[in-house]
């Protein structure tokens, strides 16, 4: 009986009323699909690679994984990067201007900027 007398309560502070259905004359275009695009090949190796900031200042890391458009660097501490830099890693056959993809502690990403 108690059950009753609460839902009587919220029915009365709430309302009984079903949620209407979204209003479909306001969906101006249907969300497009992914289009699903294969990551290139990463080669795994362990080869030494530098960056150098637009300051001079240059810092030693490590190439853990590398693909033809970019790299993926671990340095010996946590410092962040700045948006774009100087790629170095002859080892691997790349060098350039890269941007800075992600960065998560002492590793990040970095993709060339063509062009």
């Amino acid at each position: 009986m108690r059950v009753t007398a609460d839902m009587a309560l919220l029915d009365r502070l709430f309302g009984h009323r079903k949620p209407d259905a979204p209003d479909l004359s306001r969906i101006s275009k249907p969300a497009e699909e992914e289009k699903d695009m294969p990551r290139p090949t990463r080669e795994m190796v362990y080869r030494e690679a530098y960056v150098v900031y637009a300051s001079g200042y240059r810092r030693k890391g490590v190439v853990l994984d590398y693909s033809p458009t970019g790299v993926r660097l671990r340095f010996p501490t946590n410092e962040r990067l700045p948006d774009e830099v100087q790629l170095n890693a002859r080892a691997v056959g790349l060098e350039g201007t890269a941007r800075v993809v992600w960065q998560e502690n002492s590793e990040a990403g970095l993709a060339l900027v063509v062009g």
